[in-house]
């Protein structure tokens, strides 16, 4: 692998010259600027980016932390912000946090040595992770969890749940069961509190089931039976899925006994028998958005983008009509 400083011998200048031409920094001859040039290319010079980014105290990587990089949704998300990103000359670091802070921890730190020029993250409450950020002094923007307090890019989650909600209403629902994930995390509230308002609205009965609850397939069957549940509004398609399986491996008829709605649109809420009604807030443009107000790409933006991103119903064969 050829080096800076033979570089430099051939293009008959001195090392500090091609450093200024490399990193655009400082004023070189054309002449001279041309024979760097020529040179880098006749030896296939790389540069070190590790050297460069200690000089510059600023690298083309952005530092993407996410929850869960097996869920589809975070994956669609991490394809808009490297698509964009690539777009402008950056590379994407990924960090999977698992929702562990020790984990966070650990990548951030791993962002910082890398001097990353910003963090893009989903993981763990907006609260916790930017008590961690606000020493490191890093550039962030949040996806999907966030609120007027800290911007960053998000759909209207309130509204999301409200669309739920009138699905199922339409669908003539008497008993509906709301599962749902951890209410710690405002997106999740949020959903879960636009359903309540609908149907409360149409006073349509309801009860509320953490996720973590249907692990156990004979609680979910037997609520289901007991409160006579011919409904279920899910927190994300993955849940829904989930679901979906469950109640018919029970005998339940989708959407005939039991109508099931789902959140995010991913991939394989079309993958299903039958396929999944949900609530569509576009991964792939919530990635893309967080990479530009990162990079101010658009100007002077705020939190207030999230109105940029309308939220689609994407009505299919698991609800009724």
């Amino acid at each position: 692998m050829s080096t800076i400083k033979e570089v430099a011998q051939l293009a008959g200048c001195s090392v500090a010259t091609v450093s200024r031409v490399i990193n655009n920094n400082g004023y070189v001859k054309g002449k001279t600027k041309e024979k760097i040039e020529k040179a880098i290319q006749q030896l296939n010079y790389q540069p070190n980016e590790a050297a460069r980014t200690l000089f510059k105290q600023k690298s083309k990587i952005i530092g993407l932390l996410l929850p869960d990089i097996s869920n589809p949704f975070f994956t669609l998300i991490a394809r808009g912000v490297e698509d964009i990103a690539v777009k402008y000359g950056y590379q994407v670091l990924i960090g999977n946090s698992d929702n562990d802070s020790e984990k966070v921890k650990t990548y951030l730190s791993t962002f910082v040595s890398y001097n990353c020029a910003g963090l893009i993250s989903t993981a763990l409450n907006e609260r916790d992770i930017e008590n961690i950020l606000k020493p490191i002094r890093i550039p962030f923007v949040f996806i999907d969890r966030t609120n007027i307090e800290h911007g960053g890019i998000a759909t209207n989650h309130f509204e999301g749940g409200k669309l739920q909600a009138k699905i199922i209403h339409k669908g003539n629902a008497k008993n509906v069961l709301i599962v749902h994930e951890d209410l710690e995390i405002s997106a999740f509230k949020q959903r879960i509190e636009g359903v309540e308002c609908v149907l409360n609205e149409y006073d349509v009965k309801f009860m509320k089931m953490c996720a973590q609850a249907i692990d156990d397939n004979d609680k979910l069957i037997d609520c289901i039976e007991q409160q006579q549940i011919d409904s279920i509004i899910c927190s994300n398609d993955l849940l829904a899925i989930k679901i979906l399986g469950l109640i018919q491996q029970s005998g339940y008829v989708v959407p005939t006994d039991i109508q099931v709605v789902g959140y995010d649109n991913i991939p394989f809420s079309e993958m299903t028998f039958p396929q999944i009604t949900t609530i569509d807030q576009s991964a792939y443009h919530l990635g893309e958005l967080a990479v530009s107000q990162l990079l101010n790409l658009k100007g002077d933006q705020t939190s207030q983008l999230h109105n940029e991103i309308a939220l689609l119903v994407r009505k299919r064969a698991s609800t009724r009509h």
